[in-house]
């Protein structure tokens, strides 16, 4: 085929492809995310993915040269922009772009907290606990569109948000015909909201008289007041009221685009859908009517001059080669860039900096503990595993977790509990005893469970117990390995079983297993949100070690409507401590995230929770383009040599 020259394509493409051949070859592995073993493939992959950059967005929308646009990527497909299926990360960004929440995360601060958003204050709450007040904002607006009608000069209309939409979007994420992966958060919690699934789930398609009944639940005082019961207390449930899923919609445009509204939206968040090719990218501008909030600037939090959102727009592309989206990112053409285990060693010294000549371009990398824990799970239906202390304490001192931070190239790190950083019931000082790896401890232990080197005395044969995962691909095979490695040194044998995910959940559901590997993330910056994993009601479901204790559930029970308190917190840590007793798992390992962003981007915060961040950031132009005209194409020496 030939190859159109580099001369003749946009600038953009030129820098790209100036970029790669400068990129170095592998050298023992180091620097892979910049390696490049086919040039021509990944060359013609390069330029593809740098001409639909530059063209999306402009196709339709040309960028003024004032305009302060992002630049990012997707991350991955989306799949919806219905706040009631926003079940990915992905369309949960976008679902965040497109619509409000009665609460939201504070950006800034930390431990992480939620505040007012679409309301005045935060809820009043009463009868111990068991009602919430709520009185909405008086300037919150869906955007204009033809389901609101049109006006004299042919405009779409628009309308002022009200209690009733409130009510229309909690219960539609109830609906039993909706199905939404959300319901979990209203379930058993909001008082008769289990009678309202049921009717809505016989009623007829586009029937919406189960919404006209309601539910005795959520009360409307007003347009702008309401009122939400509960069953029970539940100090948590604010939390779930700051989650995409529960972004305010329009009956109107339910209604009028039923099945296609997960591709129309018409919300009241920040950000307004311009347009969306599928698979290729999506580009958002400010809404002008979005409600009065001003910009938090994190060196002078009296500096509250500017509206939000700072952003006019923003276009995120659809790049499944991640080589792409770096070299993309070098350039200067996305605006921020994750880093994973693969290429993190191709821009870190050996002690975790940024090497020299992405410093000189002022990029800057930002090192995140992850709300999130991978584990080994102990499957308590086992008898040999659920009676054996012993045996559990031997095999969580025998895992090396050093030798897996090495493996993820420093992107975890050792978990001494369930619970991680930034949450409280993490104590930063606690050390568990059985974290640490400890052969010779491990051997103790291993002899007063009754197998001395992995033997059983009473028949000479080796201790073997299986190992289950949700996959087959090769990283799994390579876990599996490093697992069997690592316990083969105390004299067990590790049998893998690679399943696929439906069937590794079929197994997990009914304790089928052994030992098995998973993870979790948490839904809200709370301790319970973790300890729940071990709540012996929970069986079948989050809690997948089939572990079950009743002094730990007592604990837990306690907790459950407890607010947060000096008092939750040291009940929190008692907890902790009791399960690092117990090993119900080898608590392995915390993610941490690395990412890069360019020195032009402004009041860019990573948070586990604020999935509308883009409505924070800005853009200096004048930055962008001055440091842009100076790049010049980094040699291998300047990559290699670091």
């Amino acid at each position: 085929m030939t190859q159109e020259p580099i001369s003749k394509l946009p600038v953009a493409a030129q820098r790209v492809a100036a970029e790669a051949r400068h990129a170095p070859r592998q050298n023992d592995g180091h620097r892979q995310m910049l390696a490049c073993t086919s040039h021509f493939a990944a060359m013609s992959t390069l330029l593809t993915a740098c001409l639909a950059l530059c063209s999306c967005g402009q196709k339709n929308s040309p960028h003024k040269p004032h305009e302060r646009v992002l630049n990012v990527t997707t991350g991955g497909r989306i799949n919806s922009l219905d706040p009631a299926f926003a079940a990915d990360l992905v369309s949960s960004r976008m679902v965040a772009a497109l619509y409000d929440t009665l609460l939201q995360y504070n950006y800034l601060k930390r431990p992480y907290s939620i505040e007012p958003s679409m309301l005045k204050s935060m809820p009043e709450n009463h009868d111990s606990g068991l009602e919430y007040r709520f009185e909405l904002r008086d300037d919150l607006f869906f955007t204009h569109d033809k389901c609101f009608g049109t006006n004299p000069d042919g405009s779409f209309k628009n309308r002022r948000v009200t209690a009733k939409d409130v009510e229309f979007s909690l219960l539609r994420v109830a609906d039993g015909k909706v199905l939404s992966p959300g319901y979990w958060l209203l379930r058993d919690k909001i008082s008769g909201i289990n009678n309202f699934r049921n009717l809505s789930a016989i009623s007829p398609q586009g029937d919406f008289s189960a919404y006209n009944k309601g539910c005795e639940g959520i009360k409307v005082i007003d347009d702008f007041n309401f009122v939400i019961r509960l069953s029970q207390a539940d100090p948590r449930f604010l939390y779930g009221l700051a989650m995409p899923y529960m972004g305010i919609v329009p009956r109107e445009a339910v209604e009028a685009y039923g099945q296609d509204f997960s591709e129309k939206p018409v919300g009241s968040g920040p950000f307004i859908l311009k347009s969306w090719h599928r698979n290729y990218c999506i580009e958002f501008e400010r809404n002008q009517t979005f409600r009065k909030e001003l910009f938090i600037h994190a060196e002078n939090p009296d500096d509250r001059s500017r509206k939000l959102p700072l952003l006019d727009r923003v276009v995120a592309s659809q790049i499944d080669q991640p080589l792409s989206a770096w070299l993309l990112f070098l350039q200067g053409n996305i605006d921020l860039s994750s880093l994973d285990k693969d290429n993190l060693d191709a821009v870190v010294t050996k002690d975790l900096r940024l090497i020299p000549a992405l410093q000189q371009r002022g990029i800057q990398m930002l090192r995140i503990p992850q709300f999130q824990i991978y584990y080994i799970g102990f499957c308590f239906t086992d008898p040999l595993i659920a009676t054996n202390l012993e045996l559990r304490k031997a095999i969580s001192s025998a895992y090396n977790v050093q030798r897996r931070v090495q493996a993820f190239n420093h992107s975890v790190m050792p978990a001494q509990g369930p619970v991680p950083p930034g949450a409280s019931g993490n104590n930063p000082e606690f050390i568990n005893p059985y974290s640490a790896f400890n052969l010779e401890k491990a051997k103790l232990h291993l002899a007063a469970a009754g197998f001395p080197d992995g033997i059983n005395p009473s028949t000479g044969e080796t201790l073997e117990l299986s190992f289950d995962l949700g996959g087959n691909s090769s990283q799994h095979r390579q876990i599996a390995e490093m697992f069997a490695e690592d316990m083969s040194k105390i004299g067990i044998r590790i049998r893998p079983v690679l399943n696929n995910w439906p069937r590794f959940l079929q197994k997990s559901a009914a304790g089928q297993m052994q030992l098995f590997k998973l993870s979790w993330v948490g839904d809200y910056p709370d301790a319970e949100n973790f300890l729940q994993l071990f709540y012996g009601p929970n069986i079948g479901s989050c809690n997948r070690s089939h572990y079950k204790n009743p002094q730990f559930d007592q604990m837990f029970e306690e907790i459950k409507t407890m607010p947060e308190s000096p008092q939750r917190t040291a009940k929190y840590e008692k907890m902790v401590a009791f399960l690092a007793e117990e090993c119900p798992w080898i608590f392995a390992y915390y993610p941490i995230s690395f990412s890069l962003r360019h020195s032009w981007i402004e009041n860019y915060h990573p948070h586990d929770f604020v999935l509308s961040k883009w409505k924070y950031i800005s853009v200096d132009n004048n930055n962008k383009n001055s440091t842009i005209a100076s790049f010049k194409p980094l040699s291998m020496r300047q990559l290699r040599d670091e």
